[in-house]
């Protein structure tokens, strides 16, 4: 399928190059729609911001991280998927009034091509962007009812973030409420089960969040010949069979996703749980960044952090002043602005040789982020 095709280049799949840029400002706009952006960022941070914050707290926070991600991922399927979504819901009605037997079942039969064909798509850009190896269950095989509400991943980037994207999915599909269980199958093998339910929690209305228009940038890319992707995205490894992306320099896994997605999560944790999950999420991704990275990734010259975190589409680095006391940064374009901080302080941290410090920070509704980090000796 066009999908899984590669560059011949360098070997990234086309739907990457084809759906989405990276511009010289720091952002990943996507093609079709410019003022949305990706990120091109380690997958291991996910899971483990939000069991570092459930960690500070004192209790698990899983059931409102797969509810708030579950919540946006339906309403994009049913933008997304409005006509499909329709005529399925057609066939469904037809079924229940249909009295030939033979008609019965070929309608039957149609819906269920319909529910599979829905789902490879979805699931074959899942493995396009990092995210696991997502196949179909046995049941289709087996001629279960409602098959497409089981589906089997390994390698998942996150089994916060899956299960609710599975269940936003299907919700969206047959627009009704559902709940989601998992079950460990395998080595780090799943199957994720969707079913009837009501959802075990209710969350406020988040405000929306402001966009701003992207100011423009000078970074400069060596790049693909045949594909214009940037060569430090090119040196990944993407394996579509086990659906992950390895960085060939690091050996950490990458994965593509909305930086919407973690930023609307942590807004409803912040309605939630109160004010203090900013600094929360901050020191979670501070003490993430410290026991994951080393030292030697962040002596470099403002130059080399400026492409590192261009390449990964969080902002565009136009600030680096630095003393003996700590380090003061801006990122203009920025997004996920509490990870870029907690790592910034960690990252300071480790070149420095000490274990604290203190942070300021401030995130301006143009999309402007000003780090300062003292360092205590």
């Amino acid at each position: 399928m066009a999908a899984m095709e590669l560059c011949a280049e360098c070997g990234v799949p086309l739907r990457v190059s084809q759906g989405m840029k990276w511009d010289s400002n720091g952002v990943i706009p996507l093609s079709l729609n410019p003022r949305r952006r990706s990120v091109f960022y380690e997958s291991d941070v996910v899971d483990n911001l939000f069991k570092g914050i459930g960690d500070i707290i004192g209790m698990p926070i899983d059931h409102v991280v797969i509810e708030s991600r579950r919540r946006d991922v339906r309403r994009f399927i049913e933008r997304t998927f409005l006509s499909q979504i329709e005529e399925s819901l057609e066939y469904q009605v037809d079924l229940v009034s249909e009295t030939d037997p033979a008609q019965k079942e070929a309608k039957s039969k149609r819906l269920l091509e319909m529910r599979k064909g829905y789902t490879l798509q979805v699931d074959e850009i899942g493995r396009v962007y990092g995210y696991g190896n997502i196949h179909l269950s046995d049941l289709w095989e087996k001629g279960e009812d409602f098959a497409w509400r089981t589906l089997v991943i390994s390698n998942p980037h996150s089994m916060l973030f899956y299960p609710a994207e599975m269940l936003g999915s299907v919700e969206g599909f047959e627009q009704t409420n559902m709940r989601v269980e998992h079950e460990l199958i395998g080595e780090n093998a799943y199957a994720v089960t969707v079913y009837p339910g009501s959802h075990p929690l209710e969350l406020k209305e988040r405000l929306r969040r402001k966009r701003y228009d992207f100011k423009p940038g000078d970074i400069e890319f060596e790049r693909c010949s045949t594909c214009g992707i940037p060569l430090e995205v090119s040196r990944c490894k993407w394996d579509l069979e086990a659906g992950t992306i390895i960085d060939n320099l690091t050996g950490r896994r990458m994965a593509i996703f909305g930086p919407e997605a973690m930023e609307a999560v942590l807004d409803d944790l912040e309605a939630e749980l109160g004010e203090v999950i900013p600094e929360m999420a901050i020191e979670s991704q501070r003490r993430y960044i410290r026991s994951a990275w080393t030292v030697e990734e962040w002596r470099r010259d403002a130059d080399a952090f400026q492409r590192m975190i261009a390449v990964r589409g969080v902002g565009n680095l136009t600030q680096f002043e630095g003393d003996r006391q700590g380090l003061t940064l801006t990122i203009q374009n920025s997004c996920l602005h509490l990870l870029m901080v907690g790592a910034i302080q960690a990252l300071v941290e480790m070149a420095y040789r000490v274990e604290n410090s203190t942070h300021e920070w401030d995130f301006t509704d143009d999309g402007d982020l000003t780090v300062t980090i003292k360092v205590l000796r």
